[in-house]
């Protein structure tokens, strides 16, 4: 068991988060005892932080009752009851099985968004008042803005809600506190086409298909070749401030971000 079955750096680094060392424990022990805490709903909360670190395809695909025993005998203390060397090919079978069923997940989930997408796209862009660009890009002026145009480098505050074609919704400016400053040059190619389009105070829908938004990247997004909404109200724009350009944005993609929203406040 010198290998695979042993404890994981995890848990080592719990032990240094809990300052558990001879020193710290000689000096608790020294000072006034401690509140004592509610070990049951202690042991609750570490149980679901545990299955909630194991991804959705794992989870559906072991026993919880054998998990549990497991789980069990290793705070007892107890050895496994297989060897190291079985372990290890057990286990590897097991994630070669996992990943062909996330990859088979996945891709049905891709062409499920990329056909309802598509199909939204083409009746969307007959409706009154949506334009087209050349890229592919659809928008729709709800309220036409009078002041500066963001230029592709800019930084822009808006206010903004992004759904689903099924409508529902992703991130807001208002899930994130108010109206957001994004820096335009780290965020998806339809948003800051779209933004470009916009003057201050103007208000617009933008309707962004997926080689334009996310694609079939999952590490940048939830949902794999989504159509992407945008109700937005552009409330000003100015030139990114120096040292500005590495915060997150709506339909995002800083770097090392992905995700679709947290811009600067």
């Amino acid at each position: 068991m010198k290998h695979f079955l042993r404890p994981t750096l995890t848990a080592a680094a719990l032990a240094v988060a809990l300052g558990i060392t001879a020193g710290a424990q000689a000096q608790t022990s020294s000072s006034a005892a401690a509140p004592v805490a509610n070990k049951a709903q202690a042991s609750q909360i570490l149980g679901y932080q545990m299955v909630g670190s194991i991804p959705g395809v794992i989870r559906q695909n072991v026993d919880p009752a054998v998990v549990g025993q497991a789980v069990t005998a290793a705070l007892s203390g107890q050895k496994p009851n297989i060897s190291d060397a079985q372990a290890q090919a057990v286990w590897k079978e097991f994630m070669t099985e996992m990943q062909a069923k996330a990859k088979a997940e996945f891709d049905a989930e891709s062409s499920k968004n990329q056909a309802a997408g598509s199909a939204f796209l083409a009746k969307n862009k007959s409706v009154s008042g949506v334009k087209v660009t050349a890229s592919g890009l659809q928008y729709q002026v709800l309220t036409p803005g009078s002041g500066a145009r963001p230029g592709p480098n800019d930084t822009v505050k808006i206010n903004y809600t992004g759904t689903f074609v099924d409508g529902r919704v992703f991130d807001s400016s208002q899930q994130n506190g108010g109206p957001v400053s994004i820096p335009l040059a780290h965020v998806i190619p339809g948003f800051r086409e779209g933004l470009q389009l916009m003057q201050v105070g103007g208000h617009y829908k933008l309707f962004i298909p997926p080689n334009l938004a996310y694609g079939s990247e999952p590490s940048r997004f939830p949902e794999p070749n989504a159509t992407l909404i945008f109700d937005i109200t552009l409330i000003s724009t100015g030139p990114t401030p120096a040292g500005a350009q590495d915060g997150a944005a709506p339909g995002g993609g800083a770097p090392g971000g992905g995700d679709a929203g947290g811009g600067q406040q």
